[in-house]
């Protein structure tokens, strides 16, 4: 089996996803659950809601640059955990629907990307995949991660990573 632009983009970005889903279930389980969504590693970082929202909305922008499609834009931040899975789920769905062999097509399409307010170059589906998209994934993710544990959830390293195993895996570590 040939390893593809796919497994590198759509595959990575569910497992991050099922991630942030996990972790954000662990989460919810803690007594100060209800103040999570607002807490921040620093006064001038957003809070754990805006990780989820941008998280998100970079996996649903990039699912929609590598199938062709506009990308649909959240409104707002989630307020509660079921809007966090909501929007979760929302997007995994859409990776689950992106087309292998169209993905792999719009790797090498150039298209506009928009770098700044006002600034917008062109970039190859490859390129914005692997030097924005999937970043700013992974950045929000590991932000995420990092606030709940400075507010006392029991996370360990196999929290992070156990969107990335098979389940048959993740269940034995």
């Amino acid at each position: 089996m040939t390893y593809t632009f796919y497994d590198g983009t759509i595959v990575v970005v569910k497992c991050i996803l099922n991630s942030l889903s996990n972790i954000l279930h662990q989460a919810e389980q803690r007594p100060n659950a209800s103040t999570l969504l607002e807490a921040r590693l620093h006064e001038d970082m957003y809070p754990l809601a805006d990780q989820v929202r941008i998280a998100t909305q970079f996996s649903e922008n990039l699912v929609a640059r590598l199938t062709g499609r506009e990308p649909v834009a959240f409104l707002g931040n989630p307020t509660t955990f079921a809007e966090c899975y909501e929007r979760i789920e929302t997007v995994l769905k859409r990776l689950s629907e992106a087309d292998k062999d169209v993905v792999n097509q719009y790797g090498d399409i150039v298209g506009a990307t928009q770098i700044g307010p006002e600034k917008t170059i062109g970039m190859s589906g490859a390129a914005y995949a692997h030097s924005i998209a999937l970043p700013n994934i992974y950045f929000h993710l590991a932000t995420a991660y990092g606030i709940l544990r400075k507010e006392g959830v029991p996370l360990g390293k196999k929290d992070y990573y156990v969107g990335f195993f098979p389940q048959q895996l993740a269940g034995s570590q």
